[in-house]
């Protein structure tokens, strides 16, 4: 029976989180119908519940043969894909990059773990045999550009991972060009519910629930510059929906340039003009609250720097 004792640099993730590494080739159905038929056990005891925090020293056992444990991934080095990021900052635990328009997240992925391996590859290969992935905290659409937060360890993943939906420990801000200008006064806070269209593949936004897959967003705007028949807003997020900001903005009427999906007349080729440009550390714990205080901004292609 496959069983683990969690150690120190695996402490405080999830319980499922764990298992999704450990079991990369078992189907997310039989993992999960593992905490239904009670065959996870740790310290002893049943646990059926997913998001379990796991503490350093605690023993899992997995009542049933026929799982595979996962080998980690020991590869000589990351794939090259010829992008060089550009480094905003970085410090021992994470890394910030400016993502370009029209590039996926996991081409920047793997374009981050590879400038990770050449700068020291016996600690890439260190925690990439203890299942440590190099990935964002966050994710920003292909089409967009700013601002991504990497972190270099488990200690710093966990963090990150527990602050990034909590605006008051990092809070991150968007600039967002848009096509026209209001007929009436923009809120300043909006709040509602997004679903997704499948058959235009796109994001619904409504003041009020209209679906019951509906999840909950919210925002806020401010009016930063104005020019000829478009408007710069600055967005401060409180929720990380998927194509939040675009769906919002369109439905009031304001699509962001050069998104089409969303109602814009104007085409641009591999880009809209949504930039997440600015991301501030406020009230982070343990290793890495020296980050408090700090902000990183891009504007008008420099880089703004406040320590």
């Amino acid at each position: 029976m496959p069983n683990f004792t969690i150690a120190k640099e695996e402490d405080n993730q999830t319980l499922i989180s764990f298992l999704k590494k450990r079991f990369k080739t078992t189907p997310l159905t039989l993992i999960y119908k593992l905490f239904r038929t009670k065959k996870i056990k740790i310290n002893g005891e049943d646990v059926r519940y997913y998001h379990h925090r796991l503490k350093t020293g605690e023993e899992i056992i997995i009542y049933d043969n026929s799982l595979k444990v996962s080998q980690p991934n020991i590869s000589l080095k990351p794939e090259n894909l010829e992008i060089d990021p550009e480094i905003i900052y970085e410090d021992d635990n994470i890394i910030i990059v400016l993502k370009e328009h029209g590039l996926s997240m996991p081409e920047l992925d793997k374009a981050v773990q590879y400038y990770v391996y050449q700068h020291n590859p016996q600690k890439y290969q260190e925690l990439s045999q203890k299942y440590f992935s190099f990935t964002a905290t966050h994710r920003l659409d292909k089409l967009s550009k700013g601002l991504v937060i990497y972190p270099k360890n488990p200690a710093a993943k966990r963090i990150l991972h527990n602050a990034i939906g909590d605006k008051e420990k990092i809070t991150k801000k968007y600039l967002a060009f848009c096509e026209k200008l209001p007929k009436k006064t923009l809120p300043n806070y909006i709040s509602g519910y997004l679903w997704k269209n499948e058959p235009e593949q796109k994001m619904e936004f409504a003041l009020k629930s209209t679906d019951p897959q509906g999840k909950t967003c919210a925002l806020e705007i401010k009016k930063v510059g104005e020019k000829n028949n478009y408007q710069i807003l600055e967005i401060t997020l409180h929720t990380g929906r998927k194509h939040q900001i675009r769906a919002i903005l369109s439905h009031f009427g304001l699509p962001i340039i050069g998104d089409k999906k969303y109602g814009s007349k104007i085409v641009l080729k591999d880009k809209i003009n949504l930039f997440a440009y600015k991301i501030i550390f406020n009230n982070l714990s343990s290793s890495l609250s020296y980050l408090n205080g700090k902000v990183l901004q891009i504007e008008e292609g420099k880089i703004k720097k406040n320590n």
